[in-house]
């Protein structure tokens, strides 16, 4: 058995998590003593391996994560610590509430909440291309298809779920039902562009902000919205404003008056601004522009 913690720095909650993306499964079916846990499956940074886990927290609030795959386990617990938002210093968070009314009603819906990013760029610019156009339920199926489809399967403790599609499985898609336009010319030149490395999700959030979206943008398919996206929700920009999201507006005026501007609020926020966004989002009815998808059966 391959296993690795994590420490949360500040208040977290792996059930919000679990939540956020309705992955939480109880009861637990490994003999833990915790009252449930989250099982994800993606594909690791380095090679594109797949990988399974299953995460737990105990009442200490330590994350354990047991990993399923011929993966490292330092390189996932690295991978899921940026998904979770694990690797973010969370002890100002709940300051935040102190000095916004409105920030401390989103903590006490959502306590212990931190966002939940994609697994790694490429996925996330992928979803960009699946989803332009068409709503969210319809992008969800065929994101679905694609992973039990050219995706690898996972088995967690007898749950079975179903990776992204690996870039060199992508790369020779011809044609694919929902995928419509240019979408799998887009789609097949962004899995060429994953192995070449200019997809690399610690590469990317490396670089200062306006460099990262540019390289970002320079992806066929991938806009403004695109590259916002995914750099604020798989490089984990944590402090950086959705400027390119039209519905940000509508839940700050929704949260704070009609008269109200994104940018009029959000220096507040500073140093958790897209948590906040996140929140704002999901408390509207939304998933903050992303929907953490991973088939599972």
């Amino acid at each position: 058995m391959k296993t690795f913690q994590i420490q949360p720095v500040g208040p977290y909650s792996l059930e919000e998590s679990a939540q956020f993306i309705g992955g939480w499964v109880r009861p637990s079916e490994n003999g833990s003593s915790a009252a449930g846990h989250l099982h994800l499956a993606f594909l690791t940074d380095a090679d594109w391996k797949p990988v399974g886990v299953c995460l737990t927290q105990d009442a200490a609030g330590t994350v354990h994560g047991e990993v399923f795959g011929a993966a490292e386990v330092e390189a996932v617990r690295h991978q899921v610590a940026r998904t979770l938002s694990l690797d973010v210093d969370g002890r100002a968070w709940p300051a935040l509430a102190e000095r916004d009314p409105v920030v401390a009603v989103l903590q006490r819906m959502f306590p212990g909440f931190r966002p939940v990013n994609w697994s790694d760029a490429y996925e996330a610019a992928a979803w960009c291309i699946v989803s332009s156009r068409i709503n969210m339920r319809q992008a969800q199926g065929v994101k679905d298809r694609l992973c039990r489809e050219l995706g690898h399967e996972l088995s967690i403790h007898g749950h079975a779920m179903w990776t992204f599609p690996a870039p060199e499985r992508l790369a020779r898609l011809e044609s694919f039902p929902g995928l419509f336009g240019r979408k799998v010319e887009y789609l097949t030149g962004l899995a060429r562009a994953a192995l070449a490395g200019t997809l690399d999700t610690d590469s990317l959030r490396a670089l200062p902000a306006d460099q990262s979206l540019a390289a970002l943008r320079r992806l066929a398919g991938i806009g403004e919205f695109g590259s916002q996206l995914v750099r604020l929700r798989a490089l984990s920009a944590v402090d950086e404003l959705p400027t390119a999201e039209p519905r940000m507006e509508a839940a700050v005026r929704s949260a704070y008056g009609l008269q109200t501007e994104l940018r009029d609020v959000a220096g507040d926020w500073s140093p958790y601004t897209m948590w906040v966004c996140v929140c704002l989002r999901r408390a509207a009815g939304g998933a903050a522009g992303m929907v953490h998808s991973r088939a599972s059966g």
